[in-house]
């Protein structure tokens, strides 16, 4: 018998059998040889096999075998020849060798995206990424089952024998899918590498991998809502943060931001963590399914970027600039990055820039000011804390539109005489009347840049309110000089225990000349401020 059918049929186990045609077929086949008494010959690199008065010719690879018989498809004759001449060559019940499926690694990714079009290939690579890989078992033949088609594959060697649920002698798309599943499993390719691909012409963006994006995004906060916090998934971070992993390599970075800062406001509702608040995972899933709404809308490929968001904005060249370091903040976002934020005051332009330092999940767990090992950008030999009280004098600097200073090489930086922030700053920007306040910022408010909302205020007084230990808040209430109030608000977590801390020590001693740096929000119809800096002596050293 010739090698290369000797080989298929020592491969060939029921499992494979039932791929060629199905479990009745096979049952059949096995029952006709108990009556039969086959006779066989070779015959161009086939054998022949009579089987009472079909005749069967078996050649490798098996699903090309023929027979007499007008039945379509794999019928009982074929499948019974097989297994007599199986049955020939094996020690009776001896197990079949184990099948190479490496051809099936080797089918090209455009292929499959053919065959299930684009807008289902993104769909799949977004669901996988949600979901996890289906149901996979490798053994004769490979089985796949793709519960959200309701359609199970048997992928087989060669793969125009393999058969689907949808019967579909073609490629159809849950072979495809399947194939891509088996590559997938076989660490083949990466969820990142297919969904940062586009296909070939295509620009970076396009539609479908768009709308696939959107569509995995509002099925997974379809599914958070009906599901509810007391039935939540221990996986539900999980599958937020692999979609967030994939909608980073298909450059969504606003998708990619909400879904990492869900993944943590999910991972703290199943710690039962006393910063988790109901309202913001509420927020959050509203605001993530708007964007994939918008994002599925898109009928037009060139609005996808201003969607899509960016993941680090451009810096542009700004003039010579004349600053000082009045204050920082340490923070820890919900998407994993950490770092500090430190705000300068522009003498000239009389406007606020930001410098940060960040990476990611870093957190200087001590006092605020203990960030002395961070060290000072552009080209100056010192750390960060050692800017305080100095007039720096910045060259070739680069910047945001929303005044966000880079750290790149070419800027450079002088240290000149001492500056205390009360010798920088004019009067008419150290806020004394919270209702000019609220007017001269009012624009800026909702969205504006964080250097639009910084603000120095300089209450008249303030009261010291309980910690309010139900919703986990520090707040104190700062008054200008016509009793107008502006809450002071921290919420209490792991990164904001010593600031909390401070502000009870600083809330129980009212001073007269003090003056509060910090970040202006507007929560419902009222302003609050997220403080930055306190200066218990402003305008005095100390």
């Amino acid at each position: 018998m010739f090698a290369e059918l000797h080989a298929a049929l020592r491969q060939a186990d029921e499992d494979y059998l039932i791929g060629l045609s199905n479990k009745g077929t096979v049952k059949r086949a096995k029952k006709d040889l108990e009556g039969l008494t086959p006779a066989a010959q070779e015959v161009d690199r086939a054998v022949q096999v009579r089987l009472g008065e079909e005749v069967c010719t078996v050649r490798a690879p098996l699903g090309d075998s023929t027979c007499t018989c007008p039945a379509p498809g794999m019928c009982r004759h074929r499948i019974a020849a097989i297994l007599w001449l199986k049955g020939q060559i094996t020690n009776g019940d001896a197990p079949a060798e184990q099948t190479d499926f490496s051809a099936l690694l080797e089918i090209p990714v455009d292929r499959l995206r053919r065959a299930m079009g684009a807008k289902a290939f993104h769909a799949l690579v977004f669901r996988l990424g949600r979901d996890g890989l289906p149901p996979i078992q490798e053994g004769s033949i490979v089985q796949v089952e793709l519960p959200w088609e309701n359609a199970a594959v048997k992928l087989l060697l060669p793969l125009e024998h393999s058969a689907c649920t949808c019967r579909s002698r073609e490629l159809c798309r849950h072979k495809a899918a399947a194939l891509l599943a088996y590559q997938l499993w076989k660490k083949r390719h990466t969820l990142e590498e297919l969904a940062g691909q586009a296909p070939p012409g295509e620009s970076r963006w396009d539609l479908e991998q768009a709308a696939a994006a959107a569509l995995a995004v509002r099925e997974l906060t379809a599914e958070l809502l009906d599901t509810g916090l007391s039935r939540l998934s221990p996986s539900a971070p999980d599958s937020a943060r692999r979609l967030s992993a994939l909608c980073h390599t298909a450059a969504l970075p606003r998708l990619e931001n909400g879904l990492r800062s869900l993944g943590t406001l999910l991972e703290r509702a199943l710690d039962r963590s006393a910063a988790f608040r109901t309202e913001d995972l509420l927020l959050r899933l509203a605001r993530l399914e708007h964007l994939a709404r918008k994002l599925e809308q898109v009928q037009d490929g060139n609005q996808i970027p201003e969607l899509a968001g960016t993941f680090r904005e451009e810096y542009a060249a700004c003039p010579a600039l004349t600053l000082t370091l009045v204050g920082e903040r340490a923070f820890h976002t919900d998407s994993g990055y950490a770092g500090v934020v430190y705000y300068f005051w522009e003498l000239k332009q009389r406007q606020w820039y930001t410098y940060t330092f960040a990476r990611p999940t870093f957190y200087d767990k001590k006092d605020r000011r203990r960030h002395s090992h961070i060290p000072a950008p552009w080209g100056l030999d010192c750390q960060m804390d050692q800017l305080y009280g100095l007039r720096l004098t910045l060259e070739r600097g680069r910047a945001t539109r929303d005044r966000r200073l880079s750290s790149s090489e070419d800027c450079r930086a002088m240290a000149g005489d001492s500056l205390q922030p009360w010798e920088a700053l004019p009067e008419e920007v150290c806020w004394t009347d919270f209702a000019q306040l609220f007017q001269a910022l009012e624009p800026h408010l909702l969205e504006g840049a964080e250097t639009d909302r910084t603000v120095l205020v300089r209450p008249r007084r303030w009261v010291p309110r309980k910690f309010d230990k139900t919703a986990q808040l520090f707040r104190m209430l700062l008054l200008d000089g016509e009793g107008r109030v502006l809450p002071l608000e921290v919420r209490y977590s792991a990164q904001s225990k010593a600031l909390v801390e401070l502000l009870e020590k600083i809330a129980q001693k009212p001073r007269e000349n003090t003056a509060f740096l910090g970040l202006l929000r507007l929560e419902g119809e009222g302003l609050t401020l997220y403080p930055i800096e306190f200066y218990s002596d402003w305008g005095c050293a100390g």
